[in-house]
C-alpha cells in the first residue's frame, strides 16, 4: 500500500483512561484537524477503545494490541505522537519507552510521522536521551508546547525538525449542560475551585486544606474540590475536602463541561496543569502548586507571575487565594491576552499536521 492509498491518521497519547487532561488534549487535536481536513478518517490508540470512539467520534484501537497497532499504521498517511507529557522519565522508563517505540516503528510503516504539541522531559536516563535524539531526529516535525521542552529538544535532538506550539487543550470551548448547571443549583456566594493529584507522600494535602478554609471565611465563599483523573485523584480529592469543609465533586463530565463548570469559579487552585489551563481560558484566576516543570512554564506562557511551592505553608497558600480573588479584574484581561497568544500558537501544530498530510 503506498502513500496515495493511505487515506487516516494515527494518533497516540494517554487517551482512554479517563484522565480529564489528556482527554481534552485529544479533543483539541481533533477540532483543529477536523478545521483543516473535515472529516478525514482518524484513528486512535486508547486504552479504552469503546470510550474513545463514543466520546470523541473516531475508530479507536487496543494501545497494547501490536495487531491492531500495525494493521492502523499500515492504513495510515500520518502518525501523530499526541500531546501531554509523554515523552518524560520522572516515575519510570516505560513510559517514555512505550512512546518512543511506537515513533520508531510508525517511522518504518507509516509515511509522515510527527509529535503534537508535546511536552518532552525531564528526561534523566542516558539510554532515554539517547533513544530520544535517534526518534526525535527522523521525525518529520517535532512541535513542542513550551519552551522548556522546545530549549531540552535543541540540545538533545539539535537536527530535529522543531517548531513551537502549545497545548491542543487551549482551543477547546466550554459547554454548559444541564448536569453542570445542576451541580451549581441553590449555591450561594462566590467559589474557590481546587484540582489536587497525588505527588509524593501529598503532604500538602492537609496545609491546603487550612489554606482553603480559611479563604473561604475570609471571601465568604463555598469549596468545590474536582478530581480530573478520579482513577488515581479520589483519594487525595476526598482527603482535601474533609480537611477543607468543601464539597467534592465526582460526576463523569466531559473536558468541555469541566471547562465551564471551572468557569463558575473565582479562583482555581491547581496541582494539574490542565485544570489551570481550564482557569485560564475562562478568566478565572489559577493559584497554582508547582508539582513538574510544566506548571511555572505554563505561568511564564501567561506573563502572570509563578505559581507557588508545592510545599508552600498553609498562611502563605492563603493569602495568594484572597491576592488572586482582589486582583481577578486585572488578571482576567491578561489571561485573555496571553490565552489568545496560546490558541494562536497551538494551531500551529495542527497546520503542520494537515500540511504533512496533504503531502504524505
Amino acid at each position: 500500500m503506498d502513500a496515495r492509498t493511505r487515506a487516516g491518521i494515527l494518533i497516540s497519547g494517554f487517551y482512554g483512561f479517563g484522565n480529564l487532561g489528556d482527554e481534552a488534549v485529544l479533543a483539541g487535536m481533533l477540532q483543529s484537524l477536523r478545521a483543516r481536513l473535515g472529516e478525514v478518517p482518524i484513528t486512535v490508540l486508547s486504552a479504552d477503545p469503546n470510550a474513545t470512539e463514543a466520546g470523541h467520534g473516531v475508530r479507536a484501537v487496543g494501545r497494547t494490541d501490536p495487531g491492531a497497532i500495525i494493521g492502523a499504521m499500515r492504513r495510515a498517511r500520518l502518525f501523530l505522537s499526541g500531546g501531554g507529557s509523554l515523552l518524560q522519565d520522572t516515575t519510570s522508563a516505560r513510559s517514555a519507552l512505550y512512546y518512543l517505540g511506537l515513533l520508531r516503528l510508525a517511522r518504518a510503516l507509516v509515511p509522515r510521522t510527527m509529535i503534537y504539541a508535546a511536552g518532552i522531559g525531564p528526561l534523566r536516563r542516558p539510554l532515554i536521551q539517547k533513544l530520544t535524539r535517534s526518534v526525535l531526529s527522523g521525525t518529520d516535525a517535532v512541535t513542542v508546547r513550551d519552551e522548556d521542552s522546545a530549549a531540552l529538544v535543541r540540545v538533545l535532538a539539535p537536527r530535529a525538525s522543531l517548531i513551537p506550539s502549545a497545548d491542543p487543550a487551549v482551543v477547546l470551548q466550554p459547554v454548559d449542560t444541564p448536569r453542570t448547571v445542576a451541580l451549581f443549583a441553590g449555591s450561594p456566594g462566590p467559589l474557590i475551585g481546587a484540582v489536587v493529584r497525588p505527588w509524593g507522600d501529598s503532604a500538602f494535602i492537609d496545609p491546603l486544606g487550612v489554606a482553603l478554609q480559611r479563604a473561604a471565611h475570609s471571601l465568604g465563599a463555598g469549596i468545590v474540590v474536582i478530581p480530573f483523573y478520579p482513577a488515581v485523584d479520589l483519594p487525595v480529592s476526598r482527603r482535601l475536602a474533609a480537611a477543607s469543609g468543601g464539597s467534592l465533586i465526582a460526576a463523569d463530565l466531559r473536558p468541555a463541561e469541566v471547562m465551564a463548570l471551572i468557569g463558575r469559579m473565582a479562583v482555581l487552585v491547581g496541582v494539574r496543569l490542565h485544570a489551570l489551563l481550564f482557569a485560564a481560558a475562562m478568566g478565572v484566576p489559577p493559584v497554582g502548586l508547582n508539582y513538574d516543570p510544566k506548571v511555572p512554564s505554563f505561568f511564564h506562557d501567561l506573563g502572570i507571575g509563578a505559581p507557588l511551592p508545592l510545599d508552600v505553608d498553609a498562611g502563605r497558600m492563603a493569602d495568594a487565594v484572597t491576592q488572586a480573588w482582589d486582583r481577578r479584574e486585572a488578571l482576567r484581561s491578561r489571561l485573555a491576552a496571553g490565552v489568545a497568544e496560546l490558541r494562536a500558537r497551538a494551531e500551529v501544530a495542527a497546520e503542520v499536521a494537515a500540511r504533512l498530510y496533504t503531502e504524505g
